[in-house]
């Protein structure tokens, strides 16, 4: 575990990397010889369990929530929703091998439709032009991906609602008014080169309040202590905005074998960016540049601007920011007890920063 009085940003060098491996590491962070636990026959029954619970009475017309649910991808709210309930509860330290009860099983279900009713508002209501929105437009239209956000919602308050903990029913009620919270500041960014914590602002209202509801649920489930269940949900505020930023220098894809398109296409999707927002505050002029080309794509624009990005020193601090937020999420577990979950809970967060 780490020293609470020591930073791992300081003195830090971030040798590049193309970021096909930085993607392939966020897939792989689920791997049991990372975890140090084995969640693969979890995993499986959870693609079965997925496709069972995500339907239900409701579903608008056309709307099918498996498209959002392939088998086999990793997911790692469900994850943190098993280790959190296991690290609550560190006298039962045995593996992991299926879920330990329907009621973690649907709360991870839960937790996952959360996330998945984000993507399917973001897709619906964002603007048209980069990759990930017309991959996400060939699955829905507008008005279905509303729709469908609203029913995978609904669906994730009634598991909830039939689960062991009556506590959950008020936890999940918590995490949909900060996304609502955090969708609201996303329509205000949209169109803007969003101040870093205003950035930091949509991440903690998106991914931040996902992952600290499924950490907190998981808690709740094990009857935890309510300085236990604090500690966990802390914990899944700072690895959720950690993801965030992990996923967001993913996509600018500033060490890849094309940065330029990679930057085209992240100002087409018009979401905001921890690392350009950086960026614009050191360069005059950078934001009104990013606008242009979001608006009128340009591939010598786009080369400009990866060149300025990087001048400006801004990958460097979305790396720290990442490194910031994992650091305080490992500190929030000294309060639990040792065990081999905390401990995967701690690998999750420590590989995801380097």
């Amino acid at each position: 575990m780490p020293d609470p009085e020591s930073c791992p940003t300081k003195g830090l060098s971030y040798p590049g990397f193309d970021v096909g491996q930085r993607r392939r590491r966020l897939r792989s962070l689920l791997d049991p010889d990372v975890l140090g636990v084995d969640l693969l026959d979890a995993a499986r029954q959870l693609d079965i369990a997925m496709s069972d619970l995500a339907g239900g009475s409701g579903a608008p017309p056309g709307f099918d929530p498996r498209r959002f649910l392939a088998p086999g991808v990793p997911r790692v709210r469900p994850v943190l929703v098993l280790l959190s309930a296991r690290a609550a509860r560190p006298d039962d330290d045995s593996g992991l091998g299926r879920f330990p009860d329907a009621s973690t099983e649907q709360l991870a279900v839960a937790a996952e439709l959360l996330h998945v009713a984000i993507v399917c508002h973001d897709a619906a209501l964002g603007r048209q032009g980069g990759r990930r929105r017309r991959a996400a437009r060939r699955l829905i239209s507008g008005a279905v991906g509303v729709l469908g956000g609203n029913h995978l919602t609904l669906r994730a308050l009634e598991l909830a609602r039939t689960s062991e903990a009556p506590e959950l029913v008020g936890e999940l009620l918590d995490a949909m008014r900060e996304i609502s919270e955090g969708h609201a500041l996303a329509q205000r960014l949209d169109g803007n080169v969003p101040a870093p914590e205003d950035v930091l602002g949509v991440a903690d209202g998106h991914s931040g309040a996902v992952f600290s509801f499924a950490c907190r649920a998981g808690a709740r489930l094990a009857g935890a202590d309510r300085p236990v269940v604090t500690a966990l949900g802390r914990y899944g505020r700072h690895a959720g905005i950690a993801w965030h930023i992990a996923e967001d220098l993913a996509a600018l894809d500033l060490d890849g074998e094309n940065p330029a398109s990679s930057v085209e296409d992240r100002a087409a999707d018009r979401r905001p960016s921890f690392t350009v927002s950086v960026a614009c505050t050191r360069d005059p002029g950078l934001d009104e540049a990013w606008r242009r080309l979001g608006h009128h794509p340009d591939a010598g624009l786009a080369t400009e601007i990866v060149a300025r990005i990087e001048a400006s020193g801004a990958p460097t601090a979305g790396r720290e920011a990442l490194a910031q937020e994992a650091w305080a999420a490992r500190r929030s577990l000294m309060t639990i007890r040792p065990s081999l979950h905390r401990d995967a809970l701690d690998r999750l967060v420590m590989r995801l920063a380097t």
